[in-house]
């Protein structure tokens, strides 16, 4: 069994119907802009404070497609995602971890016993 209880050596597919959302590198500009009014109001407390991180759905890096995936992978895999137009691809190639993280998020996400493949 692996760390989420997830049987080793499974191999899964997993129909992904909305969008993957996932925090993306660098700044929000609109939340840094809110932030500086924030800064510049003393009346305005500091919890009014908006996220910096961007947050945006994958998208497919052939046709921009950002829902109805098709997932596949091991536990120990980086996800493998697949759109509707048929294009394969798997997120974050150069950082394996952060695709494995996915991959885990999905499996636990989707239920477990109704997405063996």
């Amino acid at each position: 069994m692996s760390d989420g209880g997830v049987p080793e050596g499974t191999f899964w597919t997993i129909k992904v119907i909305r969008p993957i959302m996932v925090q993306m590198h660098g700044l929000d500009p609109s939340a840094v802009a809110i932030n500086d009014a924030v800064m510049d109001d003393a009346t305005i407390p500091v919890s009014s404070y908006a996220p910096v991180r961007r947050v945006e759905p994958l998208r497919c890096p052939q046709c921009g497609a950002d829902r109805d995936w098709t997932a596949f992978g091991a536990w120990t895999d980086p996800v493998r995602l697949v759109c509707p137009a048929g294009h394969s691809w798997t997120p974050w190639e150069g950082a394996p971890a952060r695709g494995r993280a996915l991959m885990q998020e999905l499996i636990l996400a989707s239920g477990i016993e109704e997405s063996r493949g």
